[in-house]
């Protein structure tokens, strides 16, 4: 133990007389008290908006490679959502936001499940074209089990004059992907339950600790959805402790909040703010003392507790080293049992110069002294569309012009006018999202009538979760269409009874409602299903909301006749809605055929149906709320009562004859 306690002495006098301690040149900032400051930029959900607009609340790309940079972030992320959304990305599925992430730089992403919207072998093919990381550990293929993402994690090391922190990153998407996207897109595919995602989480923190991070990040596609049916992001944070910050995404919400010690961090949508998160870290050196392996002959066993007191370990915070508690540490290792030592004699005695610090690192090698940092703070700021003005944050020129380039190609396809509304077809505000999920919108009816026309069906039905823009009075172009229906969606029929065709304006109606109470409440607690309210063609009805749910319709018509429950109709409607587990009785029908994109239904429709047509259907509501009218009682039996003379109406009977009154008189 004395050999040790020399030992030990020397290399804790060389660190500090050298200044092993001391400050440094960081890759990271390094603060006056010598902490370290790290730097991450994030974004999440901006669903292909790529430019600055005040109007439309987005900062875009050419303003946040400037942040970038402004800032020199140690780590670049997304936490999905990012490829799809806009005919911007759509035309080129992905390749032009990928050109944009390349030039911005992009360290790493989580997918999102509207990345997938293009299938599962673009989004690969996307990755690899926006040069960054797509980290899904919970995304793996069905048949195999194996990893379906090439990178389980990324570490990201920073220098520090001969040292390293490094940053530790891995990725989740939310197990809840099977309702948000077709699933076509993800076949072939698994991405867990919310049990199993959770100890994903505290593997891959235990791989990243192994590793020796010093900062770990995860990368969620998950959110913080109140409705208590979704998985959350919390749930994360407290299910697998160790992670550092959380950069969630999927729920479009402003995050800022700490769970079990995680930072939690999302940033809205659309691009309407860009994320920094700073962590300070405090530097330590662990100092490890092995036991020399016993001596020849000597075979008795350790005592387990021994071995684990003999195995020291000091942690000296650079703030407050001093010489003092270096030999009071010292006396703590050999239990007190303290000798005069002279620190400038020890280094004359045993080095020299140069040497001594050679030899220390040697010493630091062989015996597993190390540097390591913890984390001591974390904040998060927003910068917003209001704050990223042209003085302020001017956009990159070189993202700018790539921009521009990249719309000139696709200007000739967008620009396209294919049809023209006198009206704008949309909604009561600019929250298309809000508005679909809320009432019976003229852009709902005219893409629903616009499925019937190309597929000859007698009913059609568009998702509200399919329509995502709105379209100004005016000229329409091709790209505003696709704008509208992004998502690369074809049309389907179906042969359905008129029985389940009721269950799903009933269905409809009731999503519609909970959608109005999440609407009022103001608490993010949509239920996961709000999408699936319906948009209607070819049927009208009327629903009395005082009537217990599945009994609300009291009347619906397909053309001027009823709805026959005993029929069978042919409803038209997109891939994924014929799927939807929210309709069994239209998912579990078999497909009569299938035809073009909706896109492209829309504006053949656009085109070809006719004005008239076109007028009628934005302009009459389908499904309307009413009040089931009330019957009329039987009617009581009524006596008869002498008809009135139409020769005298005033009494009722025909005035006597001449000859009669006469007789009459002389008689008497």
């Amino acid at each position: 133990m004395k050999k040790f306690k020399k030992e030990l002495t020397l290399l804790l006098m060389l660190l500090l007389i050298f200044n092993c301690f001391g400050s440094v040149a960081f890759a990271a900032t390094v603060n006056d008290d010598q902490t370290i400051t790290l730097k991450i930029i994030h974004t999440n959900d901006t669903h292909s908006r790529y430019t600055y607009s005040v109007k439309n609340n987005t900062i875009g790309y050419a303003k946040l490679k400037t942040i970038i940079n402004q800032e020199s972030p140690d780590l670049t992320v997304d936490a999905g959502d990012i490829f799809h959304g806009q005919s911007f990305a759509t035309i080129e599925t992905g390749g032009s936001i990928a050109e944009l992430m390349t030039a911005v730089g992009f360290d790493a992403i989580a997918p999102g499940n509207h990345d997938f919207n293009y299938g599962s072998a673009r989004l690969l093919e996307l990755g690899t074209m926006a040069n960054t990381k797509i980290l899904g550990n919970n995304v793996v293929f069905t048949a195999t089990g194996e990893a379906f993402f090439a990178d389980d994690y990324l570490i990201k090391e920073i220098a520090v004059d001969g040292v390293i922190i490094k940053i530790g990153v891995f990725g989740l998407i939310s197990p809840d992907i099977y309702g948000d996207t077709a699933p076509a897109n993800v076949a072939g595919l698994t991405f867990g339950t919310r049990e199993s995602v959770i100890a994903t989480a505290q593997q891959s923190v235990a791989a990243l600790e192994a590793q020796g991070c010093d900062v770990i990040v995860a990368l969620t596609h998950i959110g913080d959805s109140d409705n208590g049916t979704l998985m959350r992001s919390d749930a994360i944070a407290q299910g697998a402790p160790g992670i550092d910050v959380i950069v969630d995404g999927h729920t479009h919400d402003v995050e800022n909040r700490e769970v079990n010690g995680t930072l939690i961090v999302q940033t809205g949508c659309y691009s309407s703010a860009v994320g920094e998160v700073e962590i300070t870290l405090k530097k330590a050196v662990a100092l490890a003392a092995r036991i020399e392996p016993p001596e020849a002959g000597n075979t008795e066993a350790v005592p387990a507790a021994e071995t684990a007191s003999d195995e020291l370990t000091t942690e000296i915070l650079e703030s407050e080293i001093t010489v003092e508690e270096i030999l009071a540490t010292e006396d703590t290792l050999v239990e007190n049992q303290a000798e005069e030592i002279n620190a400038e004699a020890i280094i004359q005695e045993n080095l020299d110069g140069e040497e001594a610090l050679v030899q220390a690192a040697e010493y630091i090698a062989t015996n597993g002294v190390e540097v390591t940092y913890t984390v001591v703070n974390k904040t998060e700021t927003l910068t917003t569309v209001a704050q990223a003005t042209d003085d302020v944050i001017p956009a990159d020129p070189t993202v700018a012009a790539l921009t521009a380039e990249i719309e000139a190609r696709e200007d000739p396809i967008k620009k396209q006018v294919v049809g023209n509304t006198p009206v704008k077809l949309g909604g009561s505000t600019d929250n298309i999202w809000q508005d679909v999920r809320l009432n019976e919108l003229n852009l709902g009816r005219a893409l629903s009538d616009s499925y019937r026309f190309v597929t000859g069906a007698e009913i059609a039905a568009e998702n509200a979760g399919g329509i995502r823009a709105q379209i100004p009075a005016g000229d329409i172009n091709k790209g505003q269409v696709i704008d509208v229906l992004p998502f690369g969606n074809y049309l389907v029929t179906k042969s359905v009874s008129g029985a389940n065709i009721k269950k799903m304006l009933e269905t409809s109606i009731e999503i519609g409602i909970n959608n109005r109470i999440a609407n009022d409440k103001n608490d993010n607690s949509w239920p996961s299903n709000s999408g699936s309210y319906l948009q209607w063609s070819g049927i009208t009805a009327q629903y009395d909301l005082t009537k217990p749910v599945g009994q609300r319709v009291y009347i619906a018509k397909v053309g001027a006749a009823d709805l026959d429950p005993n029929r069978m109709y042919t409803i038209a409607c997109n891939n994924y809605l014929a799927t939807s587990s929210d309709y069994p009785g239209l998912q579990d029908a078999a497909i009569i055929n299938e035809y073009s994109a909706c896109d492209e239904a829309f504006i053949s429709y656009l085109q070809n149906a006719g004005n008239d047509r076109f007028m009628a259907a934005i302009n009459t509501p389908n499904v309307t709320p009413g009040t089931v009218p009330q019957p009329v009682p039987n009617p009581q039996p009524v006596q008869p009562i002498q008809k009135q003379s139409s020769n005298n109406p005033r009494t009722g009977y025909e005035p006597w004859p001449w000859t009669i009154m006469l007789r009459s008189v002389f008689y008497v």
